[in-house]
């Protein structure tokens, strides 16, 4: 009787162990995301912009004409 107790009370435990080690990961990838979100967009907004200027400066390929 004494091992079942022992053991439902591993079992619980173990169990509270887990739900709380997955908050604290839900926790952690918020953190992430909130930290990474901003400089990601500020990154592609000046990934944006250096598109956009190329694309302003590049001149149409030169055709070359041959003859024979």
């Amino acid at each position: 009787m004494l091992v079942l107790i022992s053991i439902i009370v591993i079992a619980i435990v173990a169990a509270l162990v887990y739900n709380n080690n997955k908050k604290k990961i839900a926790e952690t990838i918020e953190k992430i995301e909130t930290t990474i979100a901003p400089a990601v967009k500020e990154v592609k907004e000046v990934v944006a912009k250096a598109e956009a200027e190329i694309a302003k400066t590049k001149k149409p390929a030169a055709k070359k004409t041959t003859k024979k």
